[in-house]
């Protein structure tokens, strides 16, 4: 496997996340942290957007961000939005300082005054659904992302990868379930614009065929359930499996969020989820969704498993037990409409050969930041996206040479101290 030198990679990083690095002329650069007053500390995936755009980006872990601001949009306003916490707009000319910190006061969302809700938790489900073409607009859009991909083999970090994607939707709506498929064949057609790995040859190919390929680079996309709601929390049909309960917030600023928590019922023999959805209650859009697997599933998971035999190493006879993972997916409202903000994906899988009385483990890391979104219908009848790119084939195949020089005015997540840190052990060994 051909790979980047990881010394010179490290130092490329260090400059593309430098403040020194050079920025286009084009456009005005903000970066700085998100925090929160009371604790200090940065506020990980906090919604940063202009308020006439669709331009925006996220914080990352640390609570820090940088964002690349067209000069027409320079006069406009950033707006930051977390749950929880007031909504905070400031006037670009205002944060444009070498350093900027912003600060977020938490507010409680506090329970409506009314305890008895007059719509169920399914009710509420389902008028997300029948709003998704009006929220989130039926009609093709191209979003442009942001996308960092860890896998880890043993705890240790084995390929680091960053890409900036386009993605093609077909946009938003109420459709049958037996279209479900044709629909995800059709929609999220990735375009890759730039990428770069760094990668520890021998725990990549312990991962097997996981750690080789870069995989569907469109499948990034998959978790946006606003667009695959069946199968899901949101398909009415699987209502009967889950138990829901559902609160009414009143938002600081004024307006209601209907949070609903939901999980799988006792008894149901199925591998199904557990978390939380967070709706806006003016409108039903979807804000939030989070979701793990239910600990009421473990007993039939542990019953299927041995129905899925796996080749780990070139030996069979691996099974993996039940996997520890974390979805979250957020939207925001950007200049009128709803649009996918962001995805964290964290996967922890474990496999175990009952004959060898061995243990492996894998873990993955996604994320997600959707940087701008347009529908305008030239760029999207030229669009060149392939949904081949990146099946069976390997980060460093298709990232082509570096370029330094995109990567050090292009960023929108500042590298973590951590991920540093992983990097030096990587190039040490």
């Amino acid at each position: 496997m051909k790979f980047v030198s990881f010394l010179r990679l490290l130092v490329v990083v260090w400059l593309f996340f430098s403040p020194d690095g050079a920025v286009s002329q084009d456009v005005v650069t903000v970066y700085g942290v998100i925090f929160d007053t009371v604790t200090g500390n940065g506020l990980p995936f906090a919604q940063i957007s202009l308020q006439n755009s669709t331009i925006g980006t996220a914080t990352n872990e640390e609570g820090r961000f940088k964002l690349d601001i067209p000069t027409l949009f320079a006069r406009d306003t950033l707006q930051v939005a977390y749950l929880g916490y007031e909504t905070l707009k400031f006037p670009i000319p205002e944060v444009t300082a070498n350093q900027v910190r912003l600060p977020l006061t938490p507010r409680t969302l506090q329970l409506a005054e009314v305890e008895i809700i007059a719509m169920s938790a399914e009710e509420v489900i389902r008028r997300v659904v029948a709003n998704i073409s009006e929220n989130y607009g039926n009609d093709s859009l191209i979003l442009t992302a942001f996308v960092r991909s860890q896998k880890f083999a043993g705890g240790r970090l084995a390929e680091f990868t960053e890409a900036i994607i386009e993605d093609l939707k077909t946009g938003y709506g109420q459709y049958p379930r037996k279209e479900e498929k044709e629909r995800s064949r059709q929609s999220n057609i990735p375009l890759l614009l730039k990428g770069r790995v760094i990668s520890d040859t021998n725990l990549v190919n312990s991962i097997g065929d996981l750690g080789k390929s870069a995989g569907c680079l469109g499948c990034n996309f998959i978790h946006d359930f606003v667009e695959f709601y069946h199968n899901t929390v949101l398909d009415e049909k699987l209502f009967q499996y889950y138990k829901f309960k559902i609160e009414e917030l009143v938002k600081p600023e004024g307006g209601k969020i209907y949070h609903i928590w939901f999980d799988q019922k006792k008894g149901v023999k199925e591998t199904l989820w557990k978390g939380e959805l967070f709706i806006n209650a003016a409108d039903f859009a979807l804000l939030k969704i989070t979701q793990k697997p239910s600990f009421e599933a473990f007993d039939q998971f542990e019953k299927d498993k041995f129905r899925r035999p796996y080749t780990i190493l070139n030996t069979t006879g691996w099974y993996q037990e039940m996997p520890i993972m974390e979805w979250t997916t957020t939207y925001s409202s950007r200049n009128g409409k709803y649009y996918l903000n962001t995805i964290r994906v964290e996967n922890w899988l474990t496999f175990i050969h009952p004959v060898r009385q061995q243990r492996v483990k894998f873990a993955h890391k996604n994320e997600v930041v959707v940087t701008e979104a347009t529908r305008d219908r030239e760029k999207i009848k030229n669009f060149k996206g392939d949904k081949s790119i990146g099946v069976n084939q390997r980060w460093d195949q298709i990232v082509g040479k570096a370029d330094e020089q995109f990567w050090t005015g292009y960023n929108y997540l500042p590298i973590e101290e951590k991920l540093e840190e992983n990097l030096k052990k990587m190039i040490s060994r």
